[in-house]
């Protein structure tokens, strides 16, 4: 039956704040429709769309936007179902038309003029609605992938270069130092899968980094050596690991700065898909931290950045078993842009985005470390382990993946290096 209780929207005293008009008006717009549902032939049935837009002879487009937003569902989901001004001006002529009460087609009119009430005064159009909705709750939403879907595609053409997967696993285990101190040592690989340029004159840095402290400081001159020290030798000191790399590798030089920052350069090259590449770089940092007694509770934070347009990346944490007691993993995403180092600025300073990755437990083992049209990533990580000699049985492997992320965006995993 029609909700009665329920008032036409006063436009003229909207709520200020928008998560609050949101509420009121997805609560108006939702009871509308199924208010109108229920007063039609058959009354509140499950209704399919193409017999809705046969009874009331509208598009079935337009019926399944009606069910949708009849449905329960959070605020912003329901205001992303609604349907546009001009359809709604239809849906109410088919009422109108059907000989609905004039109170249902009154609640229906107010809905239309609240909704876009709401968009006048928060929004400015539709799509400036979707976009704020998409941000509203922290949740993933399916525009938001489309919004970071465009973006990936308009990088790509304005940058010149793409990639499929960039991936990076960092692996832990312990390890004394020369005094017999406590301390640990890292392998890192990290790689491009389906790189590409789009421009022949493009040059590309795949990768930066240096291993610093929770306040920026680096752990001393830590230089990181190559896994592979006979490939590095044939490419500029570049640590590129054979075996899982394409036939043709790529033109990248190394630098090393003043400061300690590491920067691998990709040189110009031959465009498109036929001359994409699937390279891995591999190297080890001994000792990769400090003594966890100079460490205290300090956290340990791994930080992959992005900068290439990719359609995904993913970052692997794999610690060993009988490393110093450890905290349980935290990550969030955030944005770079600006500057902004995200694993050295405080915490309020963070440009925090939410692009619903999850941090995944993957026990102990590699095994289940897959990759799409990548098949033999775990073969590659098992590869890693067994040039430093340990066995990946004895490593739990934590794992975040990103679809589509952001230019200049970056994942943090951090655990706190507890003491006794």
């Amino acid at each position: 039956m029609p909700n009665a209780a329920l008032d036409k929207f006063d436009t003229s005293e909207a709520p200020a704040d928008f998560a609050v008009a949101v509420a009121t008006v997805a609560r108006s717009m939702g009871a509308a429709m199924r208010d109108l549902l229920a007063e039609l032939p058959g009354g509140e049935r499950g209704w399919t769309g193409s017999e809705l837009a046969g009874v009331m002879d509208i598009d079935v487009n337009l019926a399944w936007k009606v069910l949708n937003v009849a449905k329960p569902g959070s605020p912003a989901t329901v205001l992303e179902r609604v349907p546009g001004s001009a359809a709604m001006q239809i849906l109410t002529g088919a009422a109108k038309r059907m000989q609905i009460g004039a109170a249902t087609i009154t609640r229906l009119e107010a809905a239309r003029e609240a909704y876009e009430a709401l968009i006048e005064a928060h929004a400015g159009d539709r799509s400036g609605l979707e976009s704020l909705l998409t941000h509203l709750d922290g949740a993933e939403r399916a525009n938001d992938i489309a919004a970071r879907r465009a973006a990936f595609r308009a990088n790509s053409t304005l940058l010149g270069v793409q990639t499929h997967a960039q991936l990076a696993a960092y692996i832990f285990w312990p390890e004394q130092t020369a005094d017999s101190k406590q301390s640990s040592a890292m392998a890192i690989l990290r790689g491009y899968a389906g790189f590409r340029r789009l421009r022949s004159d493009t040059t590309w840095i795949l990768g930066r980094g240096r291993r610093t402290d929770h306040q920026g400081r680096l752990y001393g001159q830590l230089l990181p050596e190559p896994l592979d020290a006979e490939m590095a030798q044939q490419h500029d000191g570049v640590p590129l690991l054979r075996g899982f790399s394409s036939d043709v590798l790529p033109p990248v030089r190394r630098a090393i700065m003043p400061d300690g920052m590491v920067i691998d350069r990709l040189l110009p090259g031959p465009v498109g898909r036929q001359a994409s590449l699937t390279f891995f770089f591999a190297e080890t940092m001994r000792p990769g931290l400090a003594r966890v007694e100079d460490r205290g509770e300090s956290p340990l934070r791994l930080v992959v950045s992005t900068h290439t347009p990719c359609e995904e990346l993913i970052c692997d944490a794999i610690f060993h078993k009988d490393l110093p007691p450890l905290g349980e993993p935290e990550f969030l995403t955030a944005s770079e842009l600006g500057g902004v180092s995200v694993g050295h600025c405080d915490p309020s300073e963070r440009i925090t985005l939410h692009l619903g990755a999850k941090l995944e437990d993957h026990g102990m083992g590699v095994e289940t470390l897959h990759v799409r049209d990548l098949p033999r990533y775990p073969a590659l990580l098992q590869g890693v382990f067994a040039r430093i000699g340990m066995n990946p049985a004895d490593f739990r492997a934590y794992r975040v993946k990103v679809d589509y992320p952001p230019v200049a965006s970056a994942v943090m995993i951090e655990r706190a290096m507890l003491r006794d």
